[in-house]
């Protein structure tokens, strides 16, 4: 009798096969999604006690608001860096195959310890883009925040759509300038073989 999915030797479905069916975009989307807004649960709603308190910013000078928002967003910045760097580009390096080219949905596809560091930069500039982003929201009364958690209108699902959107711009910028870098060196060498014919 014939299966449809491929099993192992004790007989479980294997997963993958399942997870093949459906377009690596969107398991990478669904994946930074998810990475997104359990950074922003851990970090600013309260997942992991780390003695920054969020609520003492109501009476305080300006000074006093800039510095715990900007250790803020290094919170930020530092928990997208870990999940997305231990959890998002190992899940792509392994979904990559010649078909899906799944490296393009990805901002470091590098291996090693030096993929950490500009993981951090990387996901540093983007919360201080996203401070911004929910800054100038709250600003004009269009923050959905359905839990009434924070007073800073951070919570995780919008905060993750804003993130998705972002890294969006940053990746169709990056694959547009190595699609153009990539067209003027074949452009380069084609010339120069005919130069040489």
């Amino acid at each position: 009798m014939k299966k449809d999915s491929k099993e192992d030797i004790s007989g479980k479905t294997n997963i993958m096969d399942k997870l093949s069916k459906f377009p690596s975009w969107i398991i990478i989307l669904l994946l930074k999604y998810w990475a997104a807004a359990a950074a922003i649960f851990f970090s600013v709603i309260g997942g992991v006690d780390i003695g920054l308190n969020l609520d003492s910013v109501k009476e305080s000078t300006a000074g006093e608001i800039f510095a715990q928002d900007f250790s803020l967003v290094i919170l930020i910045g530092l928990f997208l860096g870990l999940f997305t760097n231990y959890l998002v580009r190992p899940t792509v390096r392994m979904m990559y195959n010649r078909k899906n080219r799944a490296y393009r949905y990805n901002m470091i596809n590098m291996k090693g310890f030096i993929s950490f560091p500009i993981a951090l930069v990387y996901n540093f500039v983007i919360s201080i883009i996203l401070y911004f982003i929910i800054y100038f929201l709250g600003m004009h009364g269009l923050i959905w925040n359905p839990f009434g958690m924070t007073n800073y209108g951070i919570e995780p699902f919008s905060y993750a759509l804003y993130y998705i959107i972002v890294d969006f711009i940053f990746l169709f910028i990056k694959d547009a300038t190595l699609d153009i870098i990539a067209r003027v060196k074949y452009k380069r060498e084609s010339q120069g073989v005919e130069e040489n014919v």
